[in-house]
């Protein structure tokens, strides 16, 4: 696999509290996700995903390739965010070779 994973999408933030939206990699399946405020990573999410098998990763895949269901919600909370301060955030999906999205 040398194709990087499709870029999260609709990033939403309320109070302190992320949600965004990923399409599985079905070359090799997505890792995780770094989570970044103002620039620094604080969070990788799952911090231990590991599949049966011990890899890990975020996307279950079954014999098939196709992501077992339900699907992980893609969340994560700030506790660190100091309130009434505005930050930005950027999600990017690593998949299990470790190839980030742009």
């Amino acid at each position: 696999d040398v194709t990087p994973p499709p870029a999260p999408t609709n990033v939403r933030v309320k109070g302190n509290e992320l949600n965004w939206d990923a399409e599985a990699d079905v070359e090799s399946g997505l890792a995780h996700f770094i989570i970044e405020r103002d620039g620094r990573l604080i969070a990788t999410v799952p911090e231990q995903g590991k599949n049966p098998f011990g890899r890990p990763i975020f996307q279950n895949l079954q014999y098939s390739d196709t992501p077992t269901q339900p699907l992980v919600r893609m969340r994560f909370t700030d506790r660190t965010a100091e309130a009434g301060q505005t930050q930005r955030y950027r999600v990017t999906a690593v998949n299990t070779v470790g190839l980030k999205s742009k």
